[in-house]
């Protein structure tokens, strides 16, 4: 079973495009993975674990922070309510002054995906989105194309949520690309 990463903002949860891309990946079968927050990852993880018949898990990758007695916690409010699986990592989330080459737990988010879906964020997904590109990870944005400035030269970026399922389809070897499609 695949897993899609859905990286996106942590304030704005793009319901227009989380909500259903959410509610496909379940559909599909696919295991979901965010950041286990709020905005887009909450939007994302409500829809597929409120999907009925759903047979995949809802991962969230945790920021942390250190802890005197337990090591590691993760911020308060993590996970969000809609993750099955968290997993809590010693690392941080990427803070905006840090180097593009320090470790967060963007690294886990993306290398643990295999196909990542990036909706309109911040710095974070930002850095996702470079890792992605990093690690030649399957990767597209979905969203106006100016929420992705900053993004790799080459990065595909689509508005239609048909053009990323086709993606994530052909990607994980779910369809035949040489198919004739439907008109």
């Amino acid at each position: 079973m695949a897993i899609v990463g859905v990286m996106g903002s942590g304030k704005v949860e793009w319901e227009a495009l989380s909500t259903p891309l959410g509610k496909w990946i379940a559909e599909q079968g696919f295991d979901l993975l965010t950041g286990a927050g709020f905005g887009v990852m909450l939007s994302t993880a409500r829809a597929f674990s409120t999907t009925h018949g759903r047979k995949g898990r809802s991962i969230g990758i945790m920021p942390s922070e250190p802890h005197p007695v337990r090591g590691f916690a993760p911020l308060q409010g993590y996970p969000n309510p809609y993750i099955d699986l968290p997993i809590l990592t010693p690392l941080p989330r990427k803070l905006a002054e840090a180097p593009d080459d320090a470790l967060n737990r963007n690294y886990v988010n993306v290398l643990t995906s295999d196909v990542v879906v990036a909706l309109p964020g911040n710095q974070g997904t930002l850095d996702e989105i470079r890792l992605a590109t990093r690690f030649a990870k399957p990767l597209i944005c979905i969203g106006p194309i100016d929420a992705f400035d900053g993004v790799p030269p080459g990065t595909r970026i689509v508005s239609a949520l048909e053009d990323v399922y086709q993606f994530v389809l052909a990607t994980t070897g779910s369809i035949d690309e040489t198919a004739p499609r439907p008109s």
